[in-house]
Order: C-alpha cells, then sequence, then structure tokens
C-alpha cells in the first residue's frame, strides 16, 4: 500500500529531472534508478533497480530491468560500522532484488544503507537512510463523520523522537467503496472536467507533507494530527494511513512539490529533485506507520 503512494511521487519526479537534465545535456544521459521503502518493525523491503531510457522512445520496462547487480542491505552503528550485512536476490527477471533473510525486521531510529554494485557501472550505487521512530495511534475514533462537517477528524499519536529536523507526517484515505457515485464534489468535478483522469487515481489519495506547524503536542507528549478534508477522494468506508516519512522521502516529496509550482521561483531557479543517492537517481527511504479506519458520509 505505502510502495504504491510513493511510486506515482518517484516517477512523476524522474520525469520531472530527465526534463530538467536536458536542458543542460547535448546528448542523453543514462541513469540507473532504484526505488526501495523500509517500514518500522517489517521485514526486509525489496529493492528496484532499472535505468532510465530516453524520453522520445517508446518505454519498454523489460528492456530497462537491472537483472544482474550484486546488491547488499547493512544495519550501520552511530559510527557508521557495520552491525548487521543483508545477502540480496533477484527475483525473476523484473530487477526487483529481496532479501535472502526473511525473519529480521527493520528496526526504529536504526540507519541502514544500501549498495549495488552492477558490471560495467562507473561507480557504486549507495543511499542511506535513518529510520523514523515507531508510534501509535492512541484517540478514539469515530465510526463515521459528516464530509466538511464540524467535527473534523483529530488523531492522536504517542510521542516520537524524530530522526532529523521535525517529524513530518504523510497521511493517506485508501477508498473501500470507489464508485463513481461516491466521489466527493472536487474529486467528482475533477473526475468529469479531465478526460485523463481515471477513477483509480483517486482510490489511494495522499494529503502531501504535514509538519510540526500543522499538529499540537499535547501535555502528555502526545501528538495530535488533523485530517485534512481535501484527503477524502470518496464518501464511504475508508482506510487511513498515517506515515512518519524520513528524510529521503522528506526532500523527494518537497522538492517534487516545487517542480510542480510550489514555490515562487522562476523556472530557472528551480533546483532539482533531491534524491538523496549516489551512483543513481530514486529513492531508498523509510517511514514508521499506522493505521485507522472511518466512514465518511454526506451532509444533511
Amino acid at each position: 500500500m505505502k510502495i504504491s503512494i510513493f511510486t506515482s511521487v518517484l516517477l512523476l519526479s524522474i520525469l520531472l529531472v530527465a526534463g530538467c537534465e536536458s536542458l543542460n545535456q547535448d546528448t542523453y544521459e543514462e541513469f540507473f534508478v532504484i526505488e526501495s521503502y523500509a517500514v518500522a518493525g517489517r521485514p526486509l523491503p525489496d529493492i528496484t533497480i532499472k535505468r532510465t531510457a530516453e524520453a522520445t522512445d517508446f518505454y519498454d520496462d523489460e528492456a530497462v530491468r537491472v537483472n544482474n547487480a550484486s546488491v547488499q542491505l547493512l544495519r550501520l552503528d552511530e559510527n557508521g560500522a557495520t552491525v548487521d550485512q543483508y545477502d540480496y536476490v533477484l527475483q525473476g527477471d523484473n530487477g526487483v532484488y529481496t532479501a535472502v533473510n526473511q525473519v529480521d525486521l527493520i528496526q526504529a531510529g536504526d540507519t541502514y544503507q544500501f549498495i549495488a554494485d552492477v558490471p560495467g557501472a562507473g561507480e557504486q550505487i549507495r543511499a542511506t537512510t535513518i529510520v523514523p521512530d515507531t508510534f501509535e495511534i492512541i484517540s478514539d475514533i469515530p465510526d463515521q463523520l459528516i464530509y466538511q462537517g464540524e467535527e473534523q477528524l483529530e488523531i492522536t499519536i504517542t510521542n516520537t523522537t524524530p530522526e532529523f529536523r521535525q517529524n513530518v507526517f504523510v497521511f493517506s484515505t485508501v477508498a473501500q467503496e470507489p464508485t463513481e457515485e461516491n466521489l466527493t464534489p472536487f474529486y467528482k468535478a475533477t473526475f468529469e472536467d479531465d478526460d485523463d483522469v481515471e477513477l483509480n487515481d483517486f482510490i489511494i489519495n495522499s494529503s502531501g507533507l504535514i509538519n510540526e506547524g500543522s499538529f499540537d503536542i499535547n501535555p502528555d507528549n502526545t501528538i495530535t494530527l488533523r485530517f485534512p478534508w481535501l484527503g477524502v477522494a470518496f464518501y464511504g468506508d475508508n482506510v487511513v494511513v498515517i506515515d512518519s516519512v524520513d528524510e529521503n522521502l522528506f526532500d523527494l516529496v518537497r522538492s517534487q512539490e516545487v517542480q510542480l509550482g510550489g514555490s515562487t521561483l522562476s523556472p530557472g531557479e528551480i533546483p532539482n529533485v533531491l534524491f538523496n543517492t549516489e551512483g543513481a537517481i530514486g529513492i531508498f527511504g523509510s517511514m514508521a506507520t499506522d493505521t485507522v479506519s472511518t466512514r465518511f458520509v454526506r451532509g444533511f
């Protein structure tokens, strides 16, 4: 579920980067593209490695898969020394590598480094993430809420220790009754006015980044988050997912938002998307997560 959310962000960001970089290149330059998301308390993540393709060529997923890499995941201590080393093997021929160890879980607060060697590549691919602290939803969630009613969905979670500048969260709703009749007004208008939009585009709907300025620290150090109404694309039952994201995902999403016009910078001043990788573009990120369910109903 999380991978679907962030995959759309990553793919869009890569397209934007390719567009920006082409302005400074006389000829096309190929990049490796990585994608992996470590989730606190869950098994070691799969890691995908592919190559970019020219924007003018027909996209052939099979042709861009990297199936000959040597892949490892390291768990590091606070001094950067290796604590655990995990070998990875290719699953099929789709460029996806899976950990041989299916027992160990991703540890909150720990540092993980992804390393890949690809024959013929100019340099080793590396990326590092610090996994956010785990949290738990402790507030009572209403069985249903009136969409855009006086009572807004507020979710209280246990206190967490930020692993970089601040806690940053992302809300995502996963619609359980995604029919055209159940679309909320904003998304219904978008669906009717844009021929390129499909109903499936709204099933998983993300709020974007929510930083410390948008939530309350309570006297007992718990955190209360207010769910934005714009996150509700469908009436009916919805699963609400809260992710606390690492610095890599934070940098990727915020820089991607700037590319899409989320700033006052002129085109020549807009920086490239931030990937925090060596020898490749893409994302090796991590998160902690928890989930609740509720029902959004029409007002009367």
